[in-house]
């Protein structure tokens, strides 16, 4: 197996932070310390540039972006510690190159940078989180006009760098400088810290859900260079989450690891401050375990310049992934067998 870059998207004059990537309508959202978050269809091998949003609406990098699921809605997550919703319009028939967002909403209430942002699998919940290492969970109806917090979690001693829904369940991943990732679910309308993954010696970076059921698995990437896999295991007698450090991946990476993506298609994907871009197989054994292993490697992916995040996208049916860096670029990779 192997990546080969498809297109290299000079989008933002600074750092690309954050990707995200709406299939239906092939809509590629960005954001970047240049303040701007861009839209651009990626659909039969080409590209369109279809908005630039509104720049003056945060006044410092944007941090993280995140489509709403079954919806046309975006969040984006600032520096300057809001949090803005934006609606997409109809593309015209006549002219399907264009589509203006407009501004739904701003959110505020974390006291410092937020650092992330993601929706539920339903779309009706909303977790941010910041350097007040604090996260946050908003709940809104299906307009998305109106944000109620209905929990601020607070268990983190350090800056929250990424929150991530599990895809199919109400689990939430928060990921920290503290050096942990913490599980949080559900308890009777209260949102609890239902797991603290700790064996990381660094900053936890990035986290993502395995996209099955089960089991439930979670990924994560550090500052001391690995990428983990971790699989709950069940619940003690006090209704806390067992979960157990199940591998620690093949050394790749020689700095942190700032990005990983879990792709449906089981695959892990991770980048980092070396620039390299790596892929991950997991192989059962007759034990019953498994084993994982490097299938495809891919150094100065971003020529100099450090990645800082990775998804895996079905784009035209194909599962791709996108990798954006401090260069300003977004890439495009296919992968092949």
């Amino acid at each position: 197996m192997s990546v080969k870059l498809v297109k290299s998207l000079k989008l933002h004059n600074d750092k690309v932070w954050s990707i995200d990537f709406e299939p239906k309508r092939g809509l590629l959202a960005t954001g970047s310390t240049d303040k701007a978050i861009k839209v651009v269809q990626l659909r039969n091998g080409k590209e369109n540039l279809l908005d630039v949003l509104d720049d003056t609406v945060h006044k410092k990098a944007v941090r993280s972006v995140a489509w709403r699921p079954h919806s046309d809605l975006l969040a984006a997550g600032s520096f300057d510690s809001t949090i803005s919703i934006w609606t997409q319009g109809d593309m015209d028939v006549d002219e399907p190159s264009t589509l203006e967002m407009d501004l739904l909403a701003i959110i505020e209430g974390h006291e410092n940078e937020v650092k992330g942002v993601s929706w539920s699998h339903d779309g009706y919940l909303l977790a941010t989180c910041s350097r007040d290492k604090s996260v946050w969970i908003w709940e809104t109806d299906e307009a998305g006009e109106e944000y109620e917090c209905v929990s601020v979690l607070q268990e983190h001693s350090q800056d929250v760098k990424h929150v991530v829904w599990h895809t199919k369940l109400n689990l939430l991943a928060s990921s920290s400088y503290d050096d942990t990732v913490r599980i949080w679910k559900d308890f009777d309308d209260d949102w609890e810290c239902a797991a603290v993954l700790t064996g990381h010696e660094g900053t936890v970076w990035c986290s993502d859900f395995s996209k099955e059921e089960h089991p439930i698995r979670i990924c994560s990437g550090s500052d001391d260079s690995t990428v983990r896999v971790w699989k709950y295991i069940g619940d003690d007698e006090d209704d806390q989450q067992e979960w157990v450090c199940e591998s620690v991946l093949p050394a790749v990476h020689k700095r942190q690891v700032y990005g990983v993506s879990w792709g449906t298609n089981g695959l892990i994907a991770s980048v980092g401050a070396d620039g390299v871009l790596a892929i991950y197989k997991e192989t059962q054994t007759e034990d019953g375990n498994s084993t994982w292993e490097v299938v495809a490697k891919h150094s100065t992916s971003h020529g100099v310049y450090e990645i800082n995040t990775v998804k895996w996208s079905t784009i035209d049916g194909k599962d791709m992934l996108l990798t954006a860096g401090d260069d300003g670029r977004v890439n495009l990779w296919d992968i092949q067998v």
